[in-house]
Parts: C-alpha cells; sequence; structure tokens
C-alpha cells in the first residue's frame, strides 16, 4: 500500500553506504521507521528533508508485518531556517522530538501531537528571547494529550507562603506541605509559573520572563513530573549532551 502523509523527523542515521533510515511521526501512522535508499547519495532526491525536526511531506510504502516500511518521496512542507541558529533553539527543538519518539508507541496515531510538534518548533524558529520558555510549555501539553494532564488549582496556588511548597507528582498539583518522596519542594514563584505553563496558550508563556534560579526549578519539575508518570520510557540524552557542552562552553569563556 502507498501512503502519502505529513511527517515530523525525529531521527536519522546512516544505513550501509548511500542510504538512510529515519525515525517519523506521521499523522496517518504516528511514529515508523522508513528506509529512504540512496538519501547519501550527492544528487539524491530527498535532500536535506530527513535532518531531525524537519516537517515534511512523504510517500511511503507499507508492507504488513515489517517494521521497516520504505521511503520513496520526501519534500518540506515548511522549513525551519533559524533552528540551527543557536545552541538553546537546537537543543530545545532536539529535546523535543527525543520525547515523542520515546512517550509514543510506534503505529499510534496521534494527530494532536504532530500538531503540538509542529506548533512547537514554528515557535521555536521565528523566537526572539525567552526561547527556553517553549519546552517546559510543551512538555505539560503533551502530558495533557498523552492523558495525564497537571492538576494545578488557583486556591492551592493562593494559599502558599512565602517559603513556597511542593509540587505533587501524582496529581500535578500545588501543596503548601511535603508530598514525601512523590513531591518536589519549589519557591512559590517557580509553582505559579508551573502552572501557567499548564494552563496557557504558548504565545502567553513565551512572554514570562524567568530569573535563572525559577527556570531551574521549573524545568527540574516538568522533568520530575513526566518522568514519574512515564517511567522507563523518560529520555534525557539531548539534556546531558546540553549540559556537557554548556560546561565546556562556560570553560572556554573563563
Amino acid at each position: 500500500m502507498i501512503v502519502r502523509t505529513d511527517a515530523v523527523v525525529l531521527r536519522a542515521f546512516d544505513y550501509r553506504e548511500t542510504s538512510t533510515i529515519a525515525t517519523l511521526f506521521t499523522r496517518r501512522d504516528g511514529v515508523i521507521s522508513v528506509l529512504a535508499r540512496g538519501a547519501r547519495r550527492p544528487k539524491s532526491r530527498f535532500g536535506a528533508t530527513l535532518q531531525p525536526m524537519s516537517y515534511i511531506q512523504i510517500v511511503y510504502y507499507v508492507k504488513e508485518g515489517r517494521t521497516l516500511q520504505t521511503l520513496t518521496e520526501a519534500a518540506h512542507v515548511h522549513r525551519f531556517p533559524d533552528l540551527t541558529a543557536n545552541i538553546d533553539r537546537v537543543t530545545a527543538g532536539l529535546r523535543m522530538v527525543e520525547l515523542v519518539r520515546a512517550m509514543l508507541h510506534e503505529g499510534d496515531s496521534q494527530p494532536m501531537v504532530l500538531k503540538l510538534l509542529v506548533q512547537s518548533l514554528t515557535w521555536l524558529n521565528h523566537a526572539e528571547d525567552r526561547i527556553a520558555n517553549a519546552l517546559p510549555w510543551f512538555q505539560l501539553r503533551l502530558a495533557t494529550l498523552l492523558g495525564f494532564a497537571p492538576d494545578v488549582q488557583k486556591d492551592d496556588l493562593d494559599a502558599l507562603n512565602d517559603d513556597g511548597g511542593c509540587l505533587l507528582l501524582d496529581t500535578g498539583g500545588a501543596a503548601s506541605s511535603s508530598g514525601g518522596k512523590n513531591s518536589v519542594k519549589a519557591s512559590r514563584a517557580a509553582l505559579r509559573a508551573f502552572a501557567v505553563f499548564a494552563r496557557t496558550e504558548l504565545d502567553t508563556a513565551g512572554r514570562m520572563d524567568l530569573g535563572d534560579g525559577c527556570r531551574h526549578e521549573v524545568e527540574a519539575m516538568v522533568d520530575a513530573y513526566l518522568r514519574y508518570h512515564v517511567e522507563g520510557k523518560y529520555p534525557d540524552r539531548v539534556h546531558k549532551v546540553a549540559v556537557q557542552l554548556e560546561r565546556g562552553l562556560a570553560r572556554i569563556a573563563e
């Protein structure tokens, strides 16, 4: 069967001398793996379409029982030329596609998640500042679409004192007292920011001006919340590479 659909490239790696194997998040079939024969040849018809984070229109041949399908055509639907312009953009974008690849089952069609991913990559491509706001917003919206939306109540936030409180990992709610090992202690400002990321649209969340300390708290809470709900499926390879790169750049600047 021949299928035409749109997709975002999640991962790609070389196969033999001239070909590429890519993991794609398609609108029709969810996450699939495809073989693009001859993709690495200088005049390949695939061009640069199989780079991670590319939003493309594809044609592929499906054979039942096969885990690796054959890609025959690929063309850009929308280009993101500035996604690789700096380390913040590329790190956030790669983290998004890494999360989708890890948290969705192969063959599970999730068109709303595809819409979310394309929206987030588009925003990242055009954002001029506060780029880091896109990732926690994406993570919490992804959690919502996958069925474990955080339940942050305004009354609970209003009840917090100057000492802050904690995020309850089972519900995603805020509490003024510790919830034990299944909670993350945080400042009032960080818990309020977490609520904004969980409740508002990206244009609003993207305007939040967070200090470094508050940002690190929010990022830690979001990671802990998703890790609690997906357990062993939660990836962190891109995050680890980004941390190592930042440390290396900091040493060079000293």
